[in-house]
């Protein structure tokens, strides 16, 4: 097992515990989906990240790839139903449509769980927490659309959990004014409430 030293992140060095390996840790990309990606024009945001994904892989770290959306056979519960609606973006989309499906840079491989969540938290109706805790992940790496969304509710109960959480400042983004900055400094008061941020580039593999 090879270990990492502490990221240079803030408010401080993570993890907390100190050095971090691929064993203990997943990189945890949460809902790159075309719609999604198109919304918020991501194209930056996605380039930034293929690199750090390539070289994860490589050490043959847990990647861990969230994708929400609904069963069309099932559909949404009602209330949630006509606010999707009546949403012009930022909609829960029908599992198996092309705005659904996640962008070609950051596709999955195989043998890489797919966390398909029909809400913004990827850990409510999904089997997350028996994947993590099965593969003894003490830390997650997270990357993720949008920011206000799935990224900070899967973080805040990620917290919960136990996990210990790096949101990667410049591999998150949202459209919605204001928000990404918003939740940056939510995440990080409180001496790193649910968790720390740093950007791509402090991940030293």
């Amino acid at each position: 097992m090879t270990s990492f030293a502490p990221v240079a992140s803030r408010p401080y060095a993570w993890p907390f515990t100190g050095s971090w390996s691929t064993e203990d840790t997943a990189l945890f990309l949460i809902d790159f989906q075309n719609e999604i990606a198109a919304e918020t024009r991501a194209e930056d945001t996605i380039a930034a990240l293929a690199p750090l994904l390539s070289a994860w892989r490589a050490t043959g770290g847990l990647v861990l790839h969230g994708r929400r959306g609904f069963d069309p056979t099932v559909g949404l519960p009602r209330v949630a139903a006509l606010r999707n609606a009546a949403r012009p973006v930022d909609r829960i989309l029908p599992r198996g449509t092309d705005g659904w499906q996640i962008v070609e840079t950051l596709a999955p491989q195989d043998g890489e769980p797919v966390i398909d969540h029909a809400g913004d938290n990827a850990f409510i109706g999904t089997d997350l927490d028996f994947l993590l805790k099965r593969q003894g992940i003490a830390n997650l790496i997270i990357a993720g659309l949008r920011t206000e969304g799935a990224v900070h509710a899967t973080m805040r109960s990620a917290n919960d959990l136990g996990l210990e959480c790096l949101l990667l400042e410049d591999g998150t983004v949202t459209d919605l004014p204001g928000a990404k900055d918003s939740i940056l400094n939510i995440t990080r008061f409180g001496y790193a409430l649910f968790g720390t941020t740093a950007p791509i580039a402090a991940i030293k593999l």
